[in-house]
This record gives C-alpha cells, structure tokens and sequence, in this order.
C-alpha cells in the first residue's frame, strides 16, 4: 500500500507533516499518515517530511524541505514526540501556517541503566518540547487532555490549544481476517491477558507480571500473560530484566512475549484475550485501548493520568495497589455482567470520541480555516 499522492500537483496549496520516523503500525506514523489523507482530501497537496520511513512511504528527507516550507502558502503540522533538532530548525523557519501535534515525551528516568542513547533523547525531547511549547503563533493539537494540562503548564497559549484524540487503525484491524493459526494455538489453555505495546520501560511490564503471579497466589488461578510488542535491540537490559522477574515468580509457562506481529496475528491476540491489562507508567493516550474498545476486550488498567483521560469515567481504572488490580482482573474474568457493562461501555465510549469519522471532524475542526487550502500562488 502506498501512502503518497505522488509528484507535486500545479496549483494546490502544500501541506507538509513533519515526522522524525514515519512507519505504518506505530502510533505517531499511523496519526500522520491519516492526517495526510484527511488533508489530501481537502485539497492540499500533502508532503511527508520525515528523516526515514517504513517501505511504501514515498517522503521529502528532512535535510531536503527547508526550501518548501519557506513558502508563506505551506501549512506544517509537525508532529512532537522525541528529541529532533532539525524538525524544530525546520518548524521555527516556517513562514506559513504552524500546527503542533502533541505526542508527549516519555521522562528520560525510565531510560536510566537501559540504554544511554535513549537518555539523550527523552531529555533532549523534554527540553524541545518546552521550546516549543513557548513558540509564538502555533496551533497546538494535543492528543489527551493529560497533554494539554502538560502544554500549558510550559507556556503553551490556551486559546491555541485543542485536544485531538490521535488518529488509528483499529477499524482496519476489526476487519481483518484472523491469522487461523494464530487463532488456533491462542485459543488452548485458560484465561489469558493482553498487553499490546513496546516491550519498553515504562510500559510497566514488571508490575503486569507481579499481578499475574498474585492473581495466581490469591485465587488459585493461574492466567496466561500475552505481551505483544516491538523489542528494541538496544533495550537488553530492560529484556533481561523482565526475563528474570518471569523466572523469579513462576510464571515461566504463563507469559508469552509475542514480540512484532502481523494485524492478522494481532486481531488473533485480541479476540483469544478475556481481558485487556494496562499497568504502564507513561502514556501520551495509548492508543491500544482504542483497539481493545473496538474489538470487545475489556480493559483493567492501573491509574496514570492519560490512561484514565482515554478510558473515562465508565473505564476500570484502578487506584491501589498490585493485591487489588489482581482482585479486579479476577472480578473481570469471572463475572459475565461486569464483562458485558465494560465491553458496552468502551464500545460506546469508542464510537462517541474514537470512530474515524468522529476523529475527522474533530481534526477538521480543531483547524478551523487552516484546514481550507488558501488559493493557488498566496
């Protein structure tokens, strides 16, 4: 599949989205890459700026757009969410219109003893994203209302701000076909829980697992753990040390670290899963409970602030300690109403504030009159 319009078309206005990485399947990729759609259908000749891209994305280098976004006609949404230099060279020398897509930065603490490339970053990103917070004349498009409250408690203007829930494929995932055998060897066994995320620090996998082995302690029930995710080869050390906490609680042939999938495997991961548990400790939104929501697998999550902005106050959203998350994800497993009220309850949640039409128009609108090309030659 290929996501780009191809060569500049005469006479239309440019839009350039600006990504330090762009890859279908991750987050941020995946809300750019809807933005270029949206946009393209609105008349802009859209431009994908990034420093690299996953294969079938056809994008401008970095290195190479300083001359496109100088045109006073050029809209740029540039897109926040790491540490990247010369994104912030090109977004300050922007003449047109400048939009900021908040992603959040992840604190540099979870990365200490894990990998100092990833220091560097989250605290070169922390710094960045104060700066741009205080940059004069941008739009800001934060993904959550934890990142909003976050911008303007580092200068960022209220009145251009906006909350924008980021864009997704869960609806691409809901009609994919199943991978048979995926599905087949994820449907033996007992009760079995899902996390989808990176295998990353802050993702809380040490405290997902400890609940597992207490749900185990406390009701004699063992559950099978699923985390599917993306490794980084550089994060060994958070690996080993996950490795070792399954061997220290017994749960050696209890978790299963999926690692990459395809979205046939994923939509088997999900539809083998009884529940959805999040313990992660970071979150800009966490767009998995989207994909949970929308495939009827009902979540129990830990309370950190952006999880419980997307989750809401009909979401399961625990304040206490590993004993009580255990009880809950037992109370989830084990009682067929409850199960039912929290699947109805993410689903309408979903199709209120997550349904890709409802994500649209609430882009569209967040833009207001940026999102209308302005005429040809401006």
């Amino acid at each position: 599949m290929r996501w780009w319009r191809g060569p500049e078309r005469r006479g239309r206005a440019v839009a350039a989205i600006l990504v330090p990485s762009l890859f279908a399947g991750d987050a941020t990729g995946n809300d750019a890459l809807a933005m270029a759609r949206i946009l393209g259908d609105a008349g802009w000749d859209v431009r994908l700026v990034a420093e690299n891209a996953g294969p079938g994305i056809d994008f401008v280098p970095a290195g190479e757009a300083g001359r496109l976004l100088a045109r006073p006609s050029t809209l740029v949404v540039y897109h926040q969410s790491t540490w990247w230099d010369r994104g912030l060279h090109l977004l300050r020398g922007a003449r047109g219109p400048r939009v900021v897509r908040d992603h959040n930065v992840t604190p540099a603490g979870f990365f200490a003893g894990v990998h100092p490339d990833f220091v560097r970053a989250a605290e070169g990103g922390a710094e960045q994203r104060a700066r741009v917070a205080r940059e004069p004349g941008v739009m800001f498009l934060a993904a959550s209302r934890t990142n909003a409250r976050e911008l303007r408690s580092l200068g960022a203007d209220p009145s251009r701000l906006r909350v924008v829930p980021p864009f997704h494929r869960a609806e691409d995932l809901a009609g994919a076909s199943p991978d048979e055998p995926a599905l087949r060897r994820w449907s033996r066994g007992g009760p079995t829980v899902i996390f989808v995320g990176r295998i990353a620090p802050h993702k809380g996998h040490l405290r997902m697992l400890r609940v597992a082995a207490l749900h185990a302690e406390l009701f004699g029930e063992p559950v099978g753990l699923r985390l599917v995710g993306s490794f980084d080869p550089r994060w060994t050390r958070w690996r080993a040390a996950v490795d070792r906490a399954v061997r220290r609680l017994g749960l050696v042939d209890r978790v299963e670290i999926v690692g990459p999938v395809s979205e046939s495997e994923l939509k088997s991961a999900y539809l083998t899963a009884h529940a959805m548990l999040c313990c992660s400790e970071h979150e800009g939104f966490c767009v998995p409970l989207v994909e949970a929501a929308r495939l009827g697998v009902p979540v129990v999550a830990a309370r950190q602030p952006a999880v419980a902005d997307t989750l809401g106050p009909e979401g399961l959203v625990i304040d206490g300690d590993d004993d009580l998350l255990a009880t809950a994800l037992h109370r989830v497993l084990h009682d067929a109403d409850l199960r039912e009220k929290l699947v109805l309850a993410q689903r309408a949640r979903y199709d209120a504030l997550w349904a890709p039409e409802v994500l649209e128009r609430g882009f569209l609108d967040a833009l207001g009159p940026l999102a209308r090309p302005p005429v040809a030659g401006a």
